[in-house]
């Protein structure tokens, strides 16, 4: 955690005063909105940190998704009248708070549980571990400076809505930025890839779903499966030698241009029929609907397979 503030704070002293103003690509934040919210953002692990210290953590209920969201809203809110002294001053405070509990923590509180809205990974080790954070918004920050953006305004129809919410990258930007640096050339459990490999497949992953939308809004039917093996092999020879932040910023990118895509169908294209020939016999003959309300399944898929060479995984391997 220390290291990745220090890559942090780094980040921040190179940026000139008129740099905070920049937007983030691929969002609607400022460079300044992510200070104020990084500056706020160890305040609620603090609770939790007080919590385990006090044997509470099996029965704390934690914030919901929306109740986070707002929070990070509000946060962000009162941080765009506070000047960036004040907001660095406060990132360091807090940061040394939470520092200052997480050393009185004992291993019987990292066998409580830490709950995370109900989903299956919730152990203390995981979820205390704050250097994805800090890794993601300095990248975050790195981008701005060298991007200009201009975030789009995109609308959908209302029956992709679940596609959408799902396509977001909060959570694979978490376990990527989460990677121990000394896994990413070991294999996979299970593959024939390795974790650098496996990111390599992430970040292009969107290229199938891409092809079919391209074929449909141009031509009103979905395309023909194209040759799934040979064009993931290819992809991957082309990025041999990327490394892990290239391919982060490839993922990113394509990710918003599969949601450019995504905000151009109208209803009569969502109604093609398309087979997904991965399916049982008989359940093949989907619509186009159907399959980009099921895609979000392909990276959930890999994303679990990146998580044992995440930090908290490998740290007393």
């Amino acid at each position: 955690m220390r290291l990745a503030r220090g890559g942090l704070i780094e980040a921040l002293d190179r940026l000139a005063p008129e740099d905070f103003s920049r937007r983030v690509p691929y969002g609607d934040r400022t460079v300044h909105d992510v200070l104020a919210h990084v500056a706020a953002a160890d305040h609620v692990w603090a609770l939790a940190a007080q919590g385990l210290l006090k044997g509470e953590s099996d029965v704390r209920q934690p914030l919901s998704p929306a109740e986070a969201v707002e929070a990070r809203r509000r946060a962000i809110e009162r941080g765009r009248a506070t000047p960036v002294a004040e907001l660095r001053a406060e990132m360091d405070q807090r940061r040394k708070l939470l520092l200052g509990l997480y050393e009185l923590l004992e291993p019987r509180h990292l066998a409580m549980k830490l709950p995370a809205f109900g989903e299956a990974h919730n152990s203390v080790r995981e979820r205390i571990w704050r250097g994805y954070h800090d890794r993601l918004h300095r990248a975050d920050i790195e981008r701005a400076m060298r991007m200009v953006w201009h975030p789009p305004k995109l609308s959908f129809d209302p029956r992709l809505d679940p596609a959408i919410e799902a396509l977001a990258t909060d959570e694979t930007s978490y376990v990527i930025h989460s990677i121990d640096p000394v896994m990413w050339e070991r294999q996979v459990r299970g593959l024939n890839w390795t974790y650098r490999q496996l990111l390599m497949h992430i970040a292009t992953g969107d290229w199938v779903l891409q092809g079919h939308l391209r074929h449909v809004l141009e031509h009103g039917v979905a395309a023909d499966w194209p040759d799934i093996d040979a064009g993931n092999a290819e992809r991957l020879k082309e990025r041999e030698f990327s490394n892990d932040r290239s391919l982060v910023e490839e993922y990113l990118s394509m990710r918003h241009a599969t949601l450019r895509l995504l905000s151009q169908l109208k209803p009569e294209h969502l109604e093609p029929a398309i087979t997904l020939w991965w399916l049982a016999e008989g359940e093949r003959d989907r619509t186009v609907l159907d399959y980009v309300l099921a895609f979000e399944r392909h990276e959930r898929l890999h994303r679990e397979q990146l998580r044992p060479a995440m930090k908290y995984a490998t740290s007393t391997r």
